[in-house]
């Protein structure tokens, strides 16, 4: 369901919480082509990290910093139990990846249901088929969990409890009981040798802090059918996982790709989500990094794209690009990242850590663009949406 059928509530908003609250630098508003909506955010990197809804014109519509705990990640207007509900992720990060909780809000921002402890890099609740043939909720969850292994082959010294990887999982969970419905793993399907990244510093495999992330698992989406679709940062590879046994059905990209990319490529991805799917052809959205910041220099600047990915031929084009408002600078997005095909074709994009958004028409022209405005500091929102305000009721 696209964030954009969502029903706008009647509410009163609720307001700053920090004493001078961040804005949106407005520096693009074409009115006659940019869609309704405002712009969700959680920002990490300033002084009043939390929660943010702002409107088209920049202002903080609702300002949840110190609503929740930690940082913040994925806030989103989402449908739980059939009602209008906000999603976020909340606990501490660091080297990469997070530890926390996934959580659920009323129209009062308070906390509804809390998720079993995950990672921050997806929370998802989508209405899917169940084993009745009836349409329930469930949760995307990914995992990161130190395991030891022999890294010796990689340079790691398998002694003195040294050897140390992340073992990357997704899960689908039911949001209301909190069971694990399915449970994937890296180490189980993908080889260490598989990824891009090295052991290197802060994840240079010698310690259960310092454990290698070798795969980097940064999205889920479900296919129709039951399948899934997973991104790997750090193998640069896009995965087809049986939803029946967890098998890799096929790779697009990387080392080992099963797909011919025919007129583009894409590295260190984020955020790569199903626009449509019939028969043989997948439409694909992603967020092109074309940088990862544990391997130097980046490879080109960031990108949004859109592919299409013909599984009975094994080739992959590119069908649209869209490219940052601030090209010209050669700012490249070292992380984070996402990209939204809303109404109309229009698609809204969030740069990670180069803290700007943007829209765009389906055929590229750039119609929105606005960049954090906190002095002295990067605003930076691992992911960005644009949907209605479903409103906070005080």
């Amino acid at each position: 369901m696209l964030l954009t059928t969502l029903v706008v509530a009647v509410c009163h908003c609720l307001t700053a919480v920090a004493q001078t609250p961040p804005t949106l630098e407005v520096t693009v508003y074409d009115k006659s082509s940019v869609l309704p909506g405002f712009i969700y955010l959680a920002p990490n990197a300033i002084p009043f990290s939390g929660p943010y809804v702002f409107d088209l014109n920049g202002t903080t519509v609702f300002n949840g910093a110190g609503k929740l705990s930690g940082t913040v990640h994925d806030f989103q207007p989402c449908v739980y139990q059939k009602k209008q509900r906000f999603c976020a992720w909340q606990g501490t990060t660091g080297l990469g990846y997070g530890s926390g909780q996934a959580v659920i809000l009323d129209d009062q921002f308070r906390v509804i249901k809390a998720l079993p402890a995950s990672d921050y890099h997806e929370f998802k609740i989508v209405q899917a088929l169940d084993a009745q043939g009836q349409y329930s909720d469930t949760a995307y969850l990914t995992v990161y969990t130190p395991v030891r292994r022999d890294l010796s082959a990689f340079g790691v010294p398998n002694e003195n409890d040294q050897g140390w990887v992340i073992d990357c999982h997704f899960r689908a969970v039911d949001p209301v009981t909190n069971k694990v419905i399915f449970d994937w793993s890296s180490l189980d399907h993908v080889p260490l040798s598989e990824g891009y990244v090295p052991p290197t510093g802060g994840i240079n495999g010698y310690s259960q802090r310092s454990a290698w992330d070798y795969f980097h698992l940064n999205s889920v989406a479900r296919l129709d059918g039951g399948d899934y679709l997973i991104s790997s940062r750090h193998t640069s590879t896009i995965y087809r996982i049986s939803g029946k046994d967890g098998s890799i059905t096929w790779r697009l990209g990387g080392k080992s790709s099963d797909f011919k990319l025919q007129d583009f490529s894409f590295d260190s991805q984020h955020d790569v989500r199903v626009v449509s799917s019939k028969g043989a052809i997948l439409i694909l959205s992603l967020f092109d990094n074309e940088y990862n910041t544990f391997v130097q220099p980046p490879k080109g600047l960031s990108s949004g794209k859109i592919i299409e990915v013909n599984t009975a031929t094994k080739t992959a084009r590119l069908l649209h690009q869209y490219d940052s408002p601030s090209k010209d600078i050669g700012n490249p997005s070292g992380d984070g990242g996402s990209v939204q095909v809303i109404a109309k074709g229009n698609v809204f994009i969030g740069w990670g850590s180069d803290a700007q958004v943007a829209e765009h028409t389906a055929d590229g022209r750039l119609v929105y663009a606005a960049r954090f405005a906190v002095p002295g500091s990067s605003g930076n929102s691992y992911r960005a949406f644009k949907a209605p305000f479903i409103g906070i009721k005080k």
